[in-house]
C-alpha cells in the first residue's frame, strides 16, 4: 500500500477543502488530478485512487484529489473570512446545493496545488458527474497547464430521471418554485437525493448548462465538449447501470462532436458506473493513453 499525503486547497471564492496527494520518490513532469462523482468525496474513490498510485508510481507521476463543493449530500465548509475573529465561517453546500459553474473553482484549486508540488502538466479527471464538470472546466477555460482530459462514465443524468413518471410536474415544480424565490430550499422527495429546485433543474433539464452530455437528443450538441482542445480520453463502462442505451451508441456521439489532436476511448467489459472490480483495467487504459501526450 502506497502512502498518501492529507492536504488542502483554498478556492478562489475562499472555500477549503480537503484531499489527498501522492508524491513518487522521482517526479516527473505530469500529475494526475482525479474529481470525484456526485455526493461522493475523495475518500469514496479510494479503490480507484490506490489502483492508480500503484499504476503510476514508477512514472514519476503525482496524484491529487479533493472533495469539492458537491461531496455528499448537504455538508458544512469552512469559507475564509477576515470578519470573523476565527478567520472563516461556515457555509452549508453539498451535492443537494451547489452551483454547478462553480466547479470551475474547485478544479482550478487542484491545479494550482499539483503546480505548487512542482509539476507542469496536469491531466484531469472526473467520474460521473465529475466528468461533466471537467468536461465544463475544459470547455470553457483555456489553461495551459493542462496537458489532458479524461471522461470516466460521462454519463448524462437527464434521460433515465425523464423517464419517470412524475418528471413534467417535478420540473414544472422546481421553476415555480424557483419564481416564488424558494430555489434555495431543500426537498427530500423529488428525487434520490435531496436537492433544491435549482439543483434539480441544473441536474435534469435538457440543455442546462451541466447538460454538457446531451448524447440522448436527436441533435446532439455537446457545445462544451466540443470546444475541448487539449488530448482527450473517455473511458465508459460496459455495465454501466445508469444508461438509457447501448454504451456503444453513446461514444459514437462522442466520437462524431470531439474535435481533440489525440482523442482516445474505451470500453471497460462488464465494468458497471463505478468501476468496481475493474480498477485496474480502468487504469491501465488511462495510463497507456496519457503516455501518448
Amino acid at each position: 500500500m502506497k502512502k498518501f499525503y492529507l492536504a488542502e486547497v483554498t478556492t478562489k471564492d475562499k472555500l477549503i477543502h480537503q484531499g489527498v496527494y501522492f508524491e513518487p520518490k522521482k517526479k516527473g513532469k505530469v500529475a494526475l488530478l482525479w474529481v470525484h462523482g456526485l455526493t461522493d468525496n475523495f475518500y469514496g474513490d479510494m479503490g480507484m485512487l490506490e489502483a492508480m498510485v500503484e499504476a503510476l508510481s514508477g512514472e514519476g507521476w503525482g496524484i491529487a484529489s479533493f472533495n469539492t463543493r458537491g461531496h455528499d449530500v448537504v455538508s458544512t465548509f469552512k469559507k475564509l473570512d477576515t470578519k470573523s475573529p476565527k478567520g472563516y465561517r461556515s457555509v452549508t453546500i453539498g451535492a443537494g446545493y451547489e452551483n454547478f459553474k462553480d466547479c470551475i473553482y474547485d478544479i482550478e484549486a487542484g491545479i494550482t496545488f499539483l503546480e505548487q508540488q512542482g509539476f507542469t502538466e496536469v491531466v484531469i479527471a472526473g467520474a460521473s458527474t465529475g466528468a461533466n464538470k471537467v468536461c465544463y472546466y475544459a470547455g470553457t477555460k483555456k489553461n495551459p497547464r493542462v496537458a489532458g482530459v479524461v471522461l470516466v462514465s460521462p454519463i448524462s443524468d437527464v434521460p433515465i430521471e425523464s423517464k419517470s413518471e412524475n418528471y413534467q410536474a417535478n420540473l414544472k415544480r422546481m421553476k415555480q418554485l424557483v419564481k416564488q424565490r424558494k430555489g434555495e430550499i431543500l426537498l427530500d422527495n423529488v428525487s434520490y437525493l435531496a436537492l433544491t429546485p435549482k439543483r434539480y433543474i441544473s441536474l435534469y433539464e435538457p440543455g442546462s448548462v451541466e447538460d454538457v452530455f446531451d448524447y440522448y437528443n436527436k441533435k446532439p450538441k455537446l457545445t462544451a465538449f466540443s470546444k475541448i482542445k487539449q488530448p482527450l480520453c473517455i473511458i465508459l463502462a460496459g455495465s454501466d447501470e445508469y444508461t438509457d442505451r447501448p454504451v456503444a451508441d453513446i461514444l459514437s456521439v462522442f466520437k462524431k462532436h470531439q474535435r481533440s489532436a489525440n482523442f482516445h476511448s474505451a470500453i471497460i467489459p462488464g465494468a458497471f458506473h463505478g468501476f468496481g472490480g475493474k480498477e485496474k483495467e480502468t487504469v491501465k487504459a488511462v495510463i497507456e493513453w496519457i503516455k501518448t501526450i
